[in-house]
């Protein structure tokens, strides 16, 4: 089975590859998505996944197969298995990095898919999946978004220059409720089988067997 996501980053091509690999800062922007380790460029996490009225929980893996700085190209493989024993999801995702209006990046996210055991099944209804990994790219880069803005904010020396230290610090708890309010909008209890894939990707990693 093949996807393609898109969505935009409010950074250039590079700034937004080097947040993009930042697996610790992207998690907590895919609902649902949680990193539980890392060793030698693995990336192992888990996730409870709804696709229709069967509820998964997977627990995966995932590392980065090759990137590209001058192409703007990444490669990820992944796995997560459903810790009932209903089966196992693979995917290997090609993420390509492209040039949008005022210098934002447009991302476009490839996946193929292969499913097996009994949730092998869903993969006939390839309708309701792309709906659903749409749905947790578009909650992804909302998220992805906020995340990036608040610390341009923060950031900005200009915004920052005069203020006492209590200001900053109000104006950083202030950016920080907000963000925290942003991602309580998101099912964070409900992911799909390639949020765990595409956020572990942080959106680009998970972990190999």
């Amino acid at each position: 089975m093949e996807l393609e996501n898109r969505f935009i980053v409010p950074l250039g091509r590079a700034a937004a590859m080097e947040v993009l690999t930042d697996v610790p800062r992207i998690t907590p922007c895919i609902p649902g998505a949680s990193l539980t380790g890392e060793e030698n460029g693995l990336f192992s996490g888990q996730a409870n996944v709804r696709l229709g009225p069967v509820a998964l929980s997977f627990a995966g893996s995932a590392s980065i197969t090759s990137i590209d700085n001058n192409l703007y190209t990444a490669q990820v493989k992944a796995q997560g298995s459903d810790k009932k024993g209903r089966g196992q999801a693979e995917a290997t995702m090609t993420f390509v990095l492209k040039e949008a209006e005022n210098d934002h990046t447009e991302v476009i996210v490839r996946t193929d898919v292969l499913l097996s055991g009994s949730i092998a099944q869903y993969g006939r209804a390839s309708g309701l999946i792309n709906v659903v990994a749409g749905q947790i790219v578009s909650e992804f880069s909302e998220n992805l978004k906020t995340d990036i803005l608040d610390k341009q904010s923060l950031n900005d020396p200009k915004k920052n220059s005069g203020e006492s230290e209590t200001q900053k610090f109000d104006e950083m708890n202030v950016a920080d409720q907000q963000y925290k309010s942003s991602k309580a909008k998101s099912p964070k209890n409900e992911l799909n089988v390639f949020s765990l894939l595409i956020a572990i990707i942080k959106g680009w990693f998970s972990r190999t067997k």
